[in-house]
């Protein structure tokens, strides 16, 4: 008689198809952490990032200003949680990083196991796999964003529903109902396309509402709602207006809704002076369209919701057919290979990435291998199958009302993955089926092909790698890699003349590289272009870039209008140390010396102070008086 396997060994032999997919997606996402990490990016935060560390930061110190929240708070309370643990405030960035690498082999062992619990062990290891090597899953989870917690969460709640979803109404397991209410809500308040999802719980429960458990499990969908209490109640606390939905929604379901735009990712209206579109464009653009549309001050939050509101509903109402044709609009980027540009554009990123660049892993492999197990299930589990049409239905509706940007379809790309796992489990499944069967689904599966891989309505369009650019360039520039700033700026600036970021970015770090004596000066007429275009911006708010832009005119032997431009900054710390520099007699020692002590972070005002012998403030360190004079004569001296 064969021997009787121990429970052990047994149980091993359960684990291993969940257990190879979390090593395997640990070890990836933490061999692209590495490299990325020493990248600017991986050092600055930006966009988003930059947003969600300076939340977290509030709410950790308490000093959340008194108005309603803006983003979605639930990824920085986490951000802040790890500030209560004892995470440095310069450490949380690289923190938030490491711990997306590691939700990331988190939600390859759920996807294994959703896909055990459907197909089998070799569909949880395929599906596993799929998720531990997709390329574009271990680039979000890499990036100080709400995505890939907020897929955690919405995994997790999956997991708990995944074995109701095929059995009779009102079969038991309410603690599981529980949870799921919890974990979904929980992914709403990180990430808000999830509230359909979260409503749909109720639904799903209603089957079972004649049989006592059927009743317990409808009232525990509705679990969830508890923390949108809470939320809404600290709301009220720090601003006074109640709601846990953050207000930039409303907004972005008209942005994404309106006549004549396609809806794939968010696009500026407005040209914002710098100040405005570094903090975040959107909300800026959002304020100022209100003011000039009704003549009122953007102070009434609720009052400007309900005018987006408005404009959405009155537009859908009045011109149906024409939204339904963004909508089919959206729906083909939505379901096409390529990610749509969210921050920064995927396909840009993955060719930079040594880890992820050789990896074909896409949406549309996916997808396809989904459409497989999705007719697998079908058939074995029609139940379980229209269950799950459900929800994927659902949170395709939740993508397609907003933007269809890459972030926001990863609840797609994960629920085609555990599909996925089905067309590996048994490749001889489909021989059984009648050649009908068989035949609807070459066809549909050719037809899907067609889809996701074609180019049509500029689906794939490159026109968004000139941010991609521009964003290197500003963390290089921050990181004090001038070169690499230099370089993408000019790269941004061949794709876009006049990016009024990129040309700021040029500006300094030629500059920066001509005081450490690297600059080439084959680059200096792109330089003094860069210049040009600066100095004739109306928006630019920095005068002391101004200042520095103008050196390029008295590099060029304009001297007398460079020197009447450093006068007409006045006091401007950058502009009153070049005209020292420049040896302009009407600037006294007095005036200099009175420079506040914030001036000194300016490179002119340090070498001017040095030219001077004018001794810095306490803490201060300035070059020593040899290096002085070279660097000013290289710097002041006239390009051929």
């Amino acid at each position: 008689m064969p021997a009787t396997p121990s429970a052990p060994a047994s149980s091993l032999r359960a684990l291993w198809p969940v257990a190879v997919p979390v090593v395997v997606a640990l070890a990836y996402a933490s061999g692209h952490l590495g490299w990325y990490l020493t990248t600017p990016l991986g050092r600055v935060p930006v966009l988003d990032e930059r947003e969600n560390l300076a939340l977290a930061e509030s709410i950790f110190r308490g000093t959340l200003p008194a108005e309603p929240f803006y983003r979605a708070s639930g990824y920085a309370l986490v951000l802040a949680s790890l500030r209560s643990l004892g995470v440095a405030a310069g450490a949380l960035f690289s923190t938030a990083l490491a711990l997306g690498a590691v939700l990331h082999a988190v939600n390859a062992g759920l996807i294994a196991l959703l896909a055990r619990r459907w197909f089998g062990p070799v569909a949880a290891l395929a599906a596993g796999l799929l998720c531990a090597l997709n390329p574009v899953l271990v680039h979000y989870s890499t990036q100080a964003l709400d995505a890939v917690p907020a897929l955690t969460l919405f995994l997790a709640g999956l997991v708990c529903l995944a074995p109701f979803l095929g059995a009779p109404a009102g079969s038991g397991g309410t603690a599981r109902w529980l949870g799921a209410s919890v974990f979904w809500a929980a992914a709403t308040l990180l990430r808000p396309n999830y509230l359909l999802v979260w409503a749909l719980l109720p639904v799903l429960a209603l089957p079972g509402w004649r049989t006592r458990p059927g009743r317990r499990q409808f009232a525990a969908a509705f679990t969830g709602g508890l923390l949108f209490l809470a939320t809404a109640g600290w709301q009220e606390k720090v601003s006074g207006v109640s709601g846990f939905l953050p207000w930039q929604g409303a907004y972005n379901l008209w942005a994404a809704n309106q006549p004549g735009f396609h809806g794939r990712y968010y696009t500026q209206h407005l040209s914002l002076p710098p100040a405005l579109a570094e903090k975040n464009p959107a909300r800026a653009e959002s304020m100022l369209l209100y003011q000039q549309e009704t003549g009122r001050p953007p102070t009434d939050i609720p009052a400007m919701n309900a005018h987006w509101h408005a404009k959405f509903l009155g537009y859908v109402v009045q011109h149906p057919f024409a939204w339904f044709g963004q909508l089919a609009r959206k729906l083909y980027a939505l379901l096409n290979d390529w990610e749509q540009y969210n921050n920064k554009t995927y396909a840009f990123h993955h060719a930079l990435s040594p880890w992820l660049c050789w990896n074909p892993l896409a949406f549309g492999v996916l997808f396809l291998l989904g459409l497989i197990g999705a007719a697998r299930l079908i058939v074995e589990a029609p139940r379980t199958a229209a269950s799950l049409a459900l929800i994927t239905a659902v949170c395709a509706a939740s993508v397609l009302l907003f933007f269809v940007s890459a972030r926001f379809r990863l609840p797609l790309a994960a629920l085609a993955t555990i599909l996925s796992g089905g067309a590996f489990a048994s490749f001889s499944y489909w021989q059984v089926w009648p050649l009908a069967r068989r035949q609807i689904l070459a066809v549909g599966w050719v037809l899907a092909a067609l889809l996701t891989f074609s180019s049509f309505d500029g689906v794939r369009s490159r026109a968004t790698f000139v941010q991609d650019h521009a964003l290197l360039a500003h963390a290089a520039a921050t990181v004090g890699e001038d070169a690499l700033a230099w370089n993408e700026a000019q790269a941004a600036l061949a794709l876009q003349p006049g990016h009024p970021d990129a040309v700021r970015i040029a500006v300094a770090s030629y500059f920066n590289q001509l005081l450490d004596g690297t600059a080439r000066p084959a680059d200096e007429a792109a330089w003094k272009r860069a210049c040009g275009d600066l100095l004739n911006d109306s928006r630019t708010d920095a005068p002391d870039l101004r200042a520095v832009a103008t050196l390029a005119l008295w590099r060029s032997g304009q001297r007398t209008g460079a020197l009447t431009l450093w006068r007409e900054l006045g006091s401007t710390p950058s502009a009153l140390a070049a005209r020292v520099l420049a040896q302009d007699e009407t600037v006294s020692r007095a005036e200099f010396s009175a420079l506040p002590e914030s001036a000194w972070t300016q490179p002119l005002v340090r070498l001017a102070a040095g030219q001077l012998d004018i001794s810095p403030p306490a803490g201060v360190m300035l070059e020593a008086l040899d290096r002085v004079a070279p660097q000013v004569k290289r710097i002041f001296a006239p390009t051929p």
